[in-house]
């Protein structure tokens, strides 16, 4: 039978393939064809639905500043965790060796994330709340749907289909993959199809939500009909290799550089307190701290992930053997490995599965994101393509992409066969990418630069999800490739709409004639922008600094840019850090 599905996928693919712009006349205009009757249903990414702890009689628990305690966002004490670690941390520097240090760490990290700990069998040691939405976006309360739009700004898509017909499937970031499936199955079943009396639905799983679609597709075959489009949006089909390198302690912690210089400037950002930082952690020696480290990663797995087989769903698979192993070998996890081999399964038969969407005659499409490193705790983060968080190849569903800062050569030819029409020409301009290995080459968007966290600020990206799940004439990367071209740029919205909503405020009598001339010239150019879905990614970033200077000259707000002392601390402090590492580097420390 999966034979047979192949055969009728590849026969559907190569007519798609061969099908250009049908809806485009000779001039290259473009007619869309919104469908407005078919629900779309979103899965979002990780933490984008809270959990809250709840007390003993059922209410949701509130800290000394009168806030929820939540479950996630995650709930960190780093004041708490450095008193549990100074006593052995001070003898550690003081012995020059890990008395105690690492297993301080391990404990400290285990205890700050009491809110998540999960028992051999992944069931919560806290009572939680999960807020679940068994309606439309238009029956929610006001206060949770704009929470929602905050975080997926996905109002056109509820402006073309109506927010009727709109549903967010909010799950447990940190939960059983498994139950997430199985409610999945239930919500399209008995809430989105019911409540909309539609006979099909559109699926945008986004982030983790796209390892949820995996399996999904995979326990409930008998829903492949039900599915007109499944538009992917980065999504971690086979996880992400940071997931995997924390798992299998494959950090990139043994590189002095990156351990030294990188690591801490990627998490408190480019100032002096960071390099300073730096230095004090130099005291301790590299292997003490490797090991501290190395302790601290086994706290965070044992507390959030060893037992929650929705992150390990995002671990890719060539890891999962090694951390498979290491973390649940043991008997007392059997219930934990059993779900999440059943989940490894799954991915090994997502091309068959997709396979058989398609040959149903559903639509089913991706949007990736490249050119960025991984985080610099993963040991190939140099090398490795990523959006930041995912490695490309994850993403993609195994397109080819060279390693970062190269390319994949000028006589590359096309490796892959799932687009064998001599008239297409899927490679990268940039020479970095090759989609042709990937599943679907045909309908994959490449988004150059634009970062795993800041997508939902990418309004092109958005814009062409929304096309995707409601417009029924864009088949293909081939259907209105002037609006949407195969490869595009990347661009952030976020700090351009905060500084137009803050001049639309303004009370415009504070400002002289030629200051607000200037502003409106900036604010041109941005719309200008802004009405382009072919990003220029400089051009854009010389507007934003355009509008952002003329707001701060004429002091309609505050410069966003460090004081002269600050930077000139900053620099210091980094050449002082380096000197410090090169010498202890002679030093063989």
């Amino acid at each position: 039978m999966k034979k047979i599905i192949s055969i009728l996928l590849c026969l559907v693919m190569a007519f798609s393939c061969f099908t250009v712009a049908f809806a485009a006349d000779s001039e290259g205009s473009y007619t869309p064809a919104y469908d407005e009757n078919t629900p779309v249903v979103v899965l979002h990414g990780i933490g984008q639905n809270n959990t809250y702890i709840l007390d003993e009689n059922g209410n949701r628990k509130l800290d000394s500043n009168g806030d929820y305690i939540t479950g996630w966002p995650l709930e960190i004490d780093v004041a708490a965790l450095v008193a549990d670690i100074l006593p052995n941390m001070l003898y550690s520097i003081f012995t020059r060796q890990d008395n105690g240090l690492s297993e301080a760490m391990k404990e400290g990290a285990y205890d700050l994330l009491y809110a998540i700990h999960k028992d051999n069998e992944g069931n919560y040691e806290n009572d939680i709340e999960v807020p679940c939405y068994n309606c439309p976006m238009s029956e929610m309360p006001k206060e949770e749907r704009e929470h929602i739009y905050d975080m997926i700004p996905l109002r056109r898509c509820g402006e073309i289909i109506g927010e009727d017909n709109l549903f967010y499937f909010g799950y447990d970031s940190l939960g059983d993959i498994q139950a997430t499936t199985d409610r999945l199955h239930k919500y399209i079943n008995e809430v989105v199809l019911p409540q909309t009396g539609a006979e099909k639905v559109n699926i945008c799983p986004i982030s983790l939500g796209g390892t949820v679609a995996v399996n999904y597709i995979d326990k409930y075959p008998e829903d492949h009909k039900l599915i007109k489009k499944m538009v992917y949006v980065v999504p971690a089909i086979d996880g992400s290799d940071i997931v995997g390198d924390v798992l299998t302690g494959n950090l990139s912690i043994y590189d002095d550089e990156t351990l030294y210089k990188k690591l801490l400037v990627t998490l408190m950002g480019d100032s002096f307190t960071t390099y300073l930082l730096n230095m004090v952690l130099r005291v301790l020696p590299s292997t003490v701290l490797r090991q501290a480290l190395l302790g601290l990663c086994e706290g965070v797995v044992e507390a959030a992930i060893r037992s929650t087989t929705q992150l390990w769903a995002l671990c890719p698979t060539e890891y999962y053997p090694e951390a498979r192993e290491k973390w649940l070998s043991d008997d007392e996890y059997a219930l934990i490995r059993e779900k999440v081999d059943a989940f490894m399964q799954a991915r090994a038969d997502f091309a068959d599965n997709t396979s058989s969407i398609i040959a149903g005659s559903g639509r089913v499409y991706d949007i990736v994101c490249y050119d960025l490193e991984l985080f610099p705790l993963s040991a190939d983060y140099k090398t490795t393509n990523s959006d930041g968080i995912i490695q490309s190849a994850s993403t993609s569903m195994g397109a080819t992409f060279a390693d970062l800062g190269t390319t994949l050569g000028e006589n590359y030819v096309a490796a892959g066969n799932y687009c064998n029409n001599p008239a297409h020409n899927h490679l990268s301009p940039d020479g970095m990418v090759d989609p042709t290995t990937g599943l679907l080459p045909c309908t994959t968007w490449f988004f150059k630069g634009q970062s795993h966290e800041d997508l939902a600020n990418n309004d092109v990206v958005l814009t062409l999800a929304t096309e995707l799940m409601t417009d029924d004439n864009m088949i293909d990367v081939y259907s209105n490739p002037v609006a949407y071209p195969q490869f595009n740029g990347a661009r952030s919205v976020r700090y351009v709409n905060r500084d137009l909503a803050l001049w639309s405020a303004a009370d415009k009598s504070a400002y002289s004639a030629d200051e607000i001339a200037e502003i409106e010239n900036a604010i041109a150019f941005i719309n200008e922008l802004k009405n382009e879905t072919v990003i220029d990614s400089e051009k854009w970033l010389e507007a934003q600094e355009k509008l952002d200077a003329a707001l701060v000259s004429a002091g309609a707000k505050e410069s966003s840019e460090p004081d002269c002392f600050e930077d000139f601390l900053a620099m210091m402090f980094e050449g002082l850090n380096d000197a410090l590492n090169a010498v202890a580097v002679k030093l063989g420390l």
